[in-house]
């Protein structure tokens, strides 16, 4: 399972500061336990003798840049409890004198230090989702699909590759004017989020071209979804006009595979059904990313839909559309 540390790209951070943020749930609290635990120790040993405080701030600073402010704010509490604990009630380096407007001033230094490193957090989230966003659909751009679909081409179980071309936008636009086409691409972009899980990666490459990588379970089940996929997708009549689709197909084997490579050869497959005219065109790519043929254009599958393989929640929606709350862990399955 590949890291998408390297997709954090968008604003210039330590390379540590990105491989933070994109840790899964589970992995970052066990990373801030384990730094606030160790602080506790190293308190303890020392005694009050020794000035833990910039130790645990540390500690702070990691739960607020890897969850958010609330972790933040819920590790500096236990911080500073745990402290007073070790050491007796005694807030070095002032001991006994004015222990309360002490703590208050702490209090606040911690508030503070915790919304600087939150704030920077979700900037740093949210100029990451904007340069790898489509802003009419929702999508993910060209530039995330080859980042994010890295992770995907290098899976050890079989993959679908579907490269979609909307054959009808142009007559929309002529017919109805750009404004219907836009329309147009949304209504499409929104029935394909609701027709893929959240783990599946979605992008606009294209004025009117959209790629969908996924994890199946075999062979039959990715000829099944692209068949489902592609009936779905020349489903849609935006505005009572029919949105025809053309779909190149490619059923990828496990093993690693060079995601520009796969993308290329589902390009050339959508012009081949293209010329078929709003057909589908399904291949499988052999192990060393060349492809052989397994079927030919056609409209719909005798198959059943496949079942979803199985797959890791997603702390975010692979699907293109930016998280309802600042994106918390990795940027990968």
């Amino acid at each position: 399972m590949q890291r998408y540390s390297h997709a954090l790209t968008g604003v210039r951070l330590p390379q540590v500061l990105k491989w933070l943020l994109s840790r899964p749930l589970a992995h970052s609290w066990i990373a801030i336990l384990l730094a606030a635990d160790l602080a506790a120790l190293g308190d303890a040993a020392t005694g009050p003798d020794v000035w833990f405080g910039p130790v645990y701030l540390l500690v702070i600073c990691l739960a607020a840049w890897c969850r958010g402010w609330r972790a933040g704010l819920v590790v500096g509490l236990g911080c500073m409890a745990a402290t007073l604990m070790i050491n007796g009630a005694r807030l070095y380096p002032f001991a006994h004198a004015a222990w309360a407007g002490n703590l208050v001033a702490r209090l606040s230094a911690i508030c503070i230090i915790i919304a600087v490193v939150a704030g920077a957090r979700s900037v740093f989230i949210r100029e990451w989702w904007m340069a790898r966003t489509d802003p009419l659909t929702g999508a993910f751009n060209r530039q995330a699909l080859f980042e994010l679909g890295e992770e995907l081409a290098a899976e050890n179980s079989w993959r679908l590759l579907v490269y979609a071309d909307l054959d009808g936008l142009k007559q929309i636009n002529d017919r109805n004017g750009h404004v219907a086409g836009d329309r147009a691409l949304v209504a499409f972009a929104t029935a394909m989020r609701n027709a893929i899980r959240r783990s599946d990666l979605f992008a606009r490459v294209g004025g009117d071209e959209f790629v969908i990588f996924m994890c199946v379970r075999d062979r039959l089940s990715a000829e099944a979804v692209a068949a489902r996929l592609h009936r779905g997708m020349n489903s849609i009549s935006p505005g009572g006009s029919d949105l025809r689709c053309s779909v190149g197909a490619l059923v990828v084997p496990p093993g690693l595979q060079g995601i520009d490579n796969l993308v290329r050869v589902a390009d050339t497959l959508m012009y081949q059904a293209k010329l078929r005219g709003a057909g589908l065109q399904l291949q499988t790519a052999a192990a060393n990313d060349q492809v052989v043929a397994t079927g030919r254009a056609r409209k719909a599958s005798r198959m059943p839909d496949a079942e979803p393989a199985p797959r890791r929640d997603l702390p975010y929606d692979r699907r293109g559309m930016p998280p309802p709350v600042p994106l918390a862990g990795r940027v990968h399955s």
